[in-house]
């Protein structure tokens, strides 16, 4: 009797330890990242030559926080592809990426980051609201961005300029992969209005 007990804890202990073994793999979770050309000006005078710029935490709706991707449907409803991820969140993502391509147009004497201990002239605010994949029924889907961006004064908190950008980008591959390349598409073009922005507002 107590050889049998023995043999059905062994039995138990084998199904117990090898039990993944008999199941179906899971496959990896991919994770992404924007695949953003970030380009720079052409030489220029800027007014802001001799300002120091910190560059703000991007705000964002909680969805948008997580390294979650969602899509949503022509109903309204929104859905998370389980076997795909953000390596960062997106709006840490663009965040850095704007930190780099302000300081790649050479207009301010230098941009730090957020928690940098170093004094500054102006911030470059910035609230993210869309960054959105719309699926549709025919398979195709539409991608919608909108951020709002604002130059403030440090000291006075006067807004010297802000402005709302919104891009769209429809016939995309209504798969997480059209939704990476259009998105770092409108990412690319997102950064580049800013910088133009940026330009236009340094009034001597």
């Amino acid at each position: 009797m107590k050889n049998m007990v023995r043999s059905l804890q062994i039995v138990f202990l084998i199904v117990l330890f090898s039990g993944c073994s008999l199941t179906t793999s899971i496959p990896p979770v991919s994770k992404y990242l924007l695949d953003v050309k970030i380009k720079t000006l052409g030489s220029t005078q800027s007014c802001f030559s001799d300002k120091v710029l910190r560059m703000g935490q991007m705000e964002s709706p909680i969805i948008l926080s997580g390294r979650s991707i969602y899509y949503r449907v022509d109903g309204g409803q929104s859905y998370r592809y389980t076997k795909s991820r953000w390596m960062e969140a997106a709006p840490q993502q663009l965040t850095n990426l704007m930190m780099i391509s302000v300081t790649k147009t050479k207009l301010f004497k230098d941009v730090i980051p957020f928690r940098s201990l170093a004094k500054n002239d102006l911030i470059l605010e910035s609230s993210l609201y869309h960054f959105t994949q719309t699926i549709h029924s025919d398979g195709m889907s539409t991608l919608h961005v909108a951020m709002k961006v604002r130059l403030v004064e440090q000291y006075s908190r006067k807004i010297i300029a802000s402005k709302l950008f919104e891009l769209s980008k429809d016939n995309v591959e209504g798969d997480v992969e059209g939704a990476i390349a259009g998105y770092s598409e409108l990412s690319t073009q997102l950064l580049d209005d800013i910088n133009v922005w940026l330009q236009k507002s340094c009034t001597p």
